[in-house]
């Protein structure tokens, strides 16, 4: 791979990164979130069964053990940092990237063209978050923008 190349190719997967990090961070939030729904659920069922009548020792125990395996899942969920995720450092479509670039490296106008694609990525990353830092009720749900409004009244939504 020739120096041109590979320059292009790194700052093209340096650039695709970054700017899928942000989305990457949001996806597993709402992930552990999901999760620990669905762990919670789990463990209101466990809960339920452990208090129905006519459950011998065994069968007590069983349930006992369930329900703190299911709570130990779901703190190491709730202290989990998404920032810390190792997937945040890679591209998943690196190597079909490596061949595109390959396939173009005796294309000059093609690689500065991919240079250009770089260059627009991170470029259109700092768009967005510009756009979400001044504009913050755009990714707002309804019920944030109503609580928000009547903090700034002095007032508080009841739940």
């Amino acid at each position: 791979m020739s120096e041109l190349t590979l320059s292009t190719y790194k700052s093209l997967l340096r650039s695709l990164v970054r700017s899928a990090k942000h989305n990457k961070i949001q996806q597993l939030q709402q992930d552990t979130k999901k999760q620990i729904a669905l762990l919670t659920y789990n463990r209101i069922q466990l809960v339920r069964q452990q208090q129905e009548k006519g459950l011998d020792a065994m069968a007590r125990s069983k349930v006992l053990k369930q329900l703190s395996a299911v709570g130990k899942k779901i703190e190491i969920l709730k202290t989990k940092d998404p920032l810390k995720s190792k997937e945040l450092l890679f591209y998943s479509h690196s190597k079909h990237l490596k061949d595109i670039v390959l396939s173009l490296k005796d294309d000059p106008r093609s690689l500065q063209h991919l240079k250009d694609i770089a260059a627009f990525v991170v470029n259109q990353s700092e768009y967005e978050q510009l756009i979400e830092r001044y504009n913050p009720g755009l990714k707002m749900s309804q019920e944030e923008k109503v609580q928000k409004t009547a903090n700034k009244v002095g007032l508080q939504v009841p739940e």
